[in-house]
């Protein structure tokens, strides 16, 4: 191309500025746009304290409530999400106050919630049991004793001297609910699974595995769930663990990393 037909510097300057603002424009022009379109990436997932108020959970030896514990590993696990993820955080309590467990399951449903995490200590007969073990909801036979009277404690906590087991539409409401969930069991286990790795990597406890169980506080909830048994607080070696401040930032840690690690499978 000869001088006479190239186009001048200006020109191409001139051009370049008027595309650059055309481009610009609807962004600028539109802000209620961008802020809609940011508000949708966040998410939210809702962390479940287990117990509180008058139901005091599993208790130890030296006196220990589980419901004093697993609150302040939730409140350590929000803060971890809300400073390093971009998430919105609910908890189902944020001190210490009675909340059925039908009405947990209504939080997580009420702010559509992406995640549901609830946070236990474990109790056995057995004093010697130990470590940390991670549950999603089991539509079918729970497959051992154990785990069966795990689950029964927790759905009937301590008022279980007060339980009939009688048909009612609570249990209606159940087993819709139990058809709701089951749609979220491949996400729950992967969850599952990447906690509970995380659990046994930085606690040191004995790996217990992922389970499943007929937990009514995971049967409610409209999303991925999980229900983690940080460690026995009926063994008193756990128990003097879990009421350390130590100890359960490195639980919240543990839950923390594990929920990272899904969300690059489910970003």
């Amino acid at each position: 191309m000869d001088k006479k037909h190239r186009p001048s510097l200006s020109c191409f300057l001139l051009t370049s500025l008027l595309v650059a603002a055309f481009a610009a424009a609807p962004a600028s022009s539109e802000p209620g746009v961008r802020a809609r379109a940011e508000a949708k990436k966040l998410r939210t997932v809702v962390i479940d304290p287990g117990h509180g108020g008058m139901e005091l959970g599993a208790k130890g030896k030296y006196g220990h409530l589980e419901k004093d514990i697993t609150l302040a590993i939730a409140l350590k696990l929000k803060a971890l999400i809300e400073k390093n993820l971009a998430f919105g955080v609910v908890l189902t309590r944020d001190k210490d106050v009675d909340v059925p467990v039908e009405n947990r399951a209504a939080v997580a449903n009420n702010v559509k919630a992406d995640l549901f995490i609830s946070i236990h200590t474990n109790g056995s007969r057995q004093k010697a049991a130990e470590g940390s073990e991670t549950f999603f909801l089991s539509s079918g036979q729970t497959p051992d004793e154990e785990t069966r009277r795990l689950a029964y404690l927790e759905n009937n906590g301590s008022r279980i001297e007060d339980h009939v087991d009688k048909p009612s539409e609570s249990d209606v409401k159940m087993i819709l609910w139990d058809m709701a969930q089951t749609a979220y069991i491949r996400q729950s286990s992967q969850l599952a699974d990447l906690i509970q790795a995380e659990l046994n990597s930085l606690l040191g406890t004995r790996n217990r595995g992922i389970k499943q169980a007929p937990f009514k506080v995971l049967t409610g909830v409209a999303c991925p769930a999980v229900l983690i048994e940080a460690a026995f607080i009926s063994n008193p070696n756990e128990e003097r663990k879990l009421a350390t401040d130590e100890f359960q930032t490195s639980v919240a840690e543990a839950i923390f990393r594990g929920l990272s690690k899904y969300l690059q499978i489910y970003p």
